[in-house]
């Protein structure tokens, strides 16, 4: 397996996914991508765009909707799925933790950070998925170097 991940995520952001990678064998190198941020040599229609949190996938879904949506819009052209990977398995309603499963899950999901409801994100992310053949999975931080290499293909041991 040889990952490309896109020169423009952080160092200091995927430094535990790319030790994930190198613990497992698995070969990378940095390019820009044209869509996402994680995509297999070997398989170029499917793509990862990695959010670090439901408050950068909030941004993506309002403020930036124009950018987000012009990107989304390049990967239907290509033929390309994206699986838009949030770095966030649950969040505290109320003192609770709740666990995120699917995007079904954002409905309730409210932060102090954002102004826009679950319940809207939910709306546009729901009707994105239809439009431009879109998967929205969540996962643990800690999980994410596992979590690309399952989606791309891989084994992670």
């Amino acid at each position: 397996m040889f990952i490309f991940i896109d020169s423009r995520e952080k160092r200091h952001a995927i430094e535990k996914i790319v030790d994930t990678f190198q613990q497992q064998g698995i070969r990378y190198e940095t390019n820009k991508l044209y869509v996402g941020d994680y995509q297999e040599f070997a398989n170029p229609y499917l793509v990862i765009d990695r959010k670090q949190s439901i408050d950068e996938l909030a941004g993506n879904c309002t403020t930036e909707h124009d950018r987000f949506k012009r990107e989304l819009e390049r990967a239907k052209e290509l033929g390309i799925h994206l699986v838009i990977l949030v770095e966030q398995a649950s969040y505290s309603d109320r003192g609770k933790r709740v666990q995120i499963h699917d995007i079904e899950d954002l409905m309730l999901w409210s932060s102090k950070w954002s102004t826009v409801p679950g319940e809207r994100i939910y709306r546009i992310l729901n009707a994105w998925r239809h439009r431009y053949d879109i998967d929205i999975q969540f996962c643990r931080k800690v999980d994410t170097g596992k979590r690309i290499i399952e989606i791309l293909g891989g084994n992670h041991g």
